[in-house]
């Protein structure tokens, strides 16, 4: 029987009274039954050494992972003799008084396959992981302490209380205020911090990270941090700690992240996944989602920090266009709703809800107005900060905002599948004695529309641009607009505002990555698994001496002499201008047909097949790229799409 140390150095008096302020009610949330949870971790060793305190009135029960076992259970003063059920569960007995339980034990080293454990390189436990004992489902305070030997460092949900140094290394406390989960993570880090409006910001990377990029991810944080705090109030904990894994994750927990490894380094994160994962300490770590009702948290996330990003940089409009080509993708018949959206990682849904959900809430707050937009954002994290929150709650906080019923417009967007393709027709001009008016009708179309729309109408006359917003309703919407010269031409929606098709879709390879229809040609059988890698899931084989069908999306792969051949066998053209040489550049290449959904991966050597296709998935938007002679992605671009068909020219 183990008894853990009393950590050396203590003084009761601030860390009670850090307690005391953290614990008081907030966000208009009462307090619960309190627990408090210390842990000493050895990654070396990768031992576990824990104590849970709390009331546990009524009993319960909990699961240990193996290699950890109870030590010691006591109800007050009194010693608890804890027997196991059928299933290898713990059972305790009602506790009128404090329950301590103390356990210990060795974990597993995060590995492949299960990204949770204790070690050197680092240390991930995920709430209700079996590595302490979950007893109760309600929410209330929580006071975690965490010990670690020298060289390593630990960061916890909630808020960072106090860190310091000790005789064996380092002890860190943390507390939230509201929360039924606890997670831990620890590595051999080095910290940077910098306040930022009343908010600790901590970088937590090993010496080689830290040395290269520890700077820059507190310099982005601090920027981020800021402009999230201006629009949205304080962040709800009082510190923010961005961590590396050398898992491959991108993962927000109340009061933290983790970035893997090996993703730091790319020079887009600091201002793509680090400001989405900020994002989230207010969104799925503050306000927690119902995730049976839907996940919400994903879309107000992606729209508040990567469209608040590109817009802040002007690029937003084209973010928007990319979303529409990606979304336009989706198989019509198997895409799912966004209500639907839980948040696994399946490709499909994942792009309803990131992506559709986020341009639902760009709508919305063309709609509503920047001012009712954010103060209802205000108003939805000051009335569900650390408490469970559906879809139903994020509407009536944007209905009691703009004064009006929003829910058909949640209702059509968020439950129904699809998203309608704008037309226009009979498009005249009639001109007069000071200009003239031009007539037309707009025209969506789709399975589910009507949709509510509010179009844009960008005109380019002799004397300058004009624009309507022109609501709309139903299937047809004709409109008028007077104007003061002769009309260039009109633009519906030029800045991509709208859900909505996008109108003639280039070949690209998000076509092939989505659609389980899908079909493997490998010209050589040991490619088979490679891929497999390189679309993100197994592939149904057809032999590659079979002719071409109906449509059937193909990845063909094989050597450049190989795929060259097949093509040509099958009478498809070569690349077109001014790519006629594709199929020999580089070491290896892919590129779409542009006439039908077919995708061939090619290469000189099986080593740089491999090293390309692990990059397809993140190159989805494009059409065509290379890998060069040095190793290096180039030429990562989209065939050219066909006429913008909402778009008008008149004869000068």
């Amino acid at each position: 029987m183990t008894t853990l140390p009393l950590p050396r150095g203590r003084a009761p008096l601030p860390w009670a009274v850090l307690v005391a302020l953290l614990a008081s009610p907030a966000w208009g949330e009462a307090p619960g039954h309190q627990r408090q949870l210390t842990l000493h971790l050895d990654p070396t060793e990768r031992r576990l050494t824990g104590e849970l305190v709390q009331p546990l009135p009524e009993g319960g029960r909990f699961a240990l992972l193996d290699g950890l076992a109870v030590d010691e259970a006591r109800c007050g003063e009194q010693a608890l003799d804890l027997a196991r059920d059928r299933n290898g569960h713990w059972v305790v007995p009602a506790c009128d008084a404090s329950l301590t339980l103390r356990w210990q034990g060795t974990l597993p080293e995060p590995g492949r396959e299960a990204r949770h454990g204790l070690g050197e390189a680092g240390t991930f436990l995920p709430t209700r992981g079996g590595w302490y004992p979950h007893l109760v489902e309600d929410a209330g305070p929580l006071s975690l302490e965490i010990h670690t030997p020298p060289g390593q460092r630990a960061v916890g949900s909630g808020s960072l209380v106090e860190e310091a140094d000790t005789e064996d290394g380092i002890q860190a406390r943390f507390h939230h205020s509201h929360t039924r989960e606890v997670e831990v993570a620890a590595g051999p880090w080095r910290l940077r911090e910098r306040e930022v409006d009343g908010v600790t910001l901590r970088v937590l990377f090993p010496e080689a990270l830290d040395a290269a990029f520890g700077e820059t991810y507190l310099e982005r944080a601090a920027h981020h941090l800021g402009a999230f705090q201006a629009r949205l109030g304080r962040l709800p904990f009082a510190s923010f700690s961005i961590a590396a894994s050398p898992a491959p994750v991108g993962l927000a927990f109340p009061g933290f992240t983790l970035l893997g490894e090996r993703v730091i380094p790319l020079p887009f994160i600091p201002d793509t996944s680090l400001p989405h994962e900020i994002m989230h300490a207010w969104w799925g770590a503050g306000v927690q989602v119902d995730y049976p009702s839907g996940n919400w948290a994903e879309a107000l996330t992606t729209y508040l920090a990567d469209h608040a990003v590109a817009e802040a940089a002007g690029e937003d409009s084209d973010l928007r266009r990319g979303w529409l080509l990606d979304l336009a993708a989706l198989p019509t018949d198997r895409e799912p709703t966004l209500r639907e959206f839980r948040g696994v990682p399946d490709p499909a849904g994942r792009l309803v809800g990131y992506q559709h959900g986020a341009l639902l809430f760009h709508m919305l707050r063309q709609r509503l107005g920047e001012p009712a937009f954010d103060a209802a954002l205000r108003a939805f994290a000051s009335r569900w900060m650390h408490r469970t929150a559906d879809w139903q709650a994020l509407e009536a906080a944007f209905s009691e905002a703009a004064d009006e019923d929003l829910a058909p417009f949640f209702a059509a967007w968020r439950d129904r599948p699809g998203r309608p393709e704008l037309a226009l027709e009979a498009v005249r001009f009639e001109p007069g004695p000071r200009g003239g008016w031009l007539h037309g009708v707009l025209v969506q179309r789709g399975e589910h529309a009507p949709w509510p729309l509010a179009v844009t109408l960008e005109v380019e006359t002799e004397a300058g641009p004009m624009t309507l917003v022109q609501p709309m309703t139903g299937r047809r919407q004709p409109f008028a607009l007077p104007l003061a010269g002769t009309p260039r031409a009109l633009e519906v929606d030029p800045d991509a505002q709208l859900l909505r098709h996008p109108g003639e879709l280039p070949s690209v390879l998000r076509r092939l990555l989505l659609d389980p229809e899908t079909r493997l040609v490998a010209l050589t059988p040991e490619l088979e698994a490679l891929a497999g890698r390189a679309l993100g899931r197994r592939l149904e084989t057809r032999p590659a001496e079979a002719e071409l069908d109906d449509g059937t999306p193909l990845l063909v792969v094989g050597t450049t002499a190989q795929v060259t051949a097949w093509r040509q066998d099958r009478g498809l053209a070569a690349p077109p201008a001014p790519r006629e040489g594709f199929e020999l550049a580089g070491r290896a290449r892919l590129w779409m047909h542009p006439e039908h959904p077919i995708g061939l991966l090619s290469g000189d050597d099986t080593e740089a097949l491999a090293m390309l296709a692990a990059r397809l998935r993140h190159h989805g938007q494009r059409s065509h790229l290379v890998l060069g002679e040095d190793g290096e992605t180039r030429d990562a671009d989209t065939w050219p799409a066909g006429e913008n068909p909402l778009r008008v020219a008149f004869p000068q």
